[in-house]
């Protein structure tokens, strides 16, 4: 009678110490993965430019001939008017084209930190969560290890007290 309470009791202690707690498993939020905006380049090929202006070259006698025997580049009034507003239109294109791409970088640059503060965030959330996950798994096997414990402590004390009284009788 003995031994088979005996064997009863370290059976039912057996199969409740042997299951462990589940593993805590959080969710996976989604990836975010972006490209960044490439920068900006400036192309001067579609600027409209003005009629160019028409050149007489001139030797040292004032004669019209070809470009490199000429000594003098004569223009007349309206020609030598397009000459100089060909050259200050190119000065300013030249000049709001620069300011314009440092425009559009700063603003490409400001999207690109933004993006990678969101890549940044994420990875933040993850380790949080990873972190999380851990601190639980932790307290879940201390909660198991401190009621096996508490089990075991228990079936010693009844063992112990079974025995006692066991031997009480015995004795008399």
């Amino acid at each position: 009678m003995v031994k088979k309470l005996l064997v009863l009791l370290l059976s039912i202690t057996f199969l409740t110490a042997s299951c462990a707690p589940a593993k805590f498993v959080p969710y996976t939020p989604p990836i975010v993965k972006f490209e960044k905006t490439p920068p900006y380049k400036v192309d001067l090929t579609s600027i409209i430019k003005p009629d160019k202006a028409v050149k007489i070259w001139m030797d040292k006698d004032f004669k019209e001939v070809p470009k490199n025997e000429a000594k003098y580049l004569v223009l007349t009034n309206s020609e030598y008017a397009k000459y100089v507003a060909q050259l200050k239109i190119k000065g300013t294109y030249k000049s709001i084209i620069k300011e314009q791409e440092v425009l559009i970088n700063i603003y490409i640059d400001t999207i690109n930190a933004l993006k990678e503060y969101v890549a940044l965030e994420k990875v933040k959330a993850e380790e949080y969560r990873a972190l999380w996950a851990d601190s639980e798994n932790a307290y879940r096997q201390e909660r198991y290890y401190n009621e096996m414990n508490n089990i075991l402590q228990k079936s010693i004390l009844t063992v112990i007290s079974i025995g006692a009284i066991v031997a009480l009788i015995i004795a008399l």
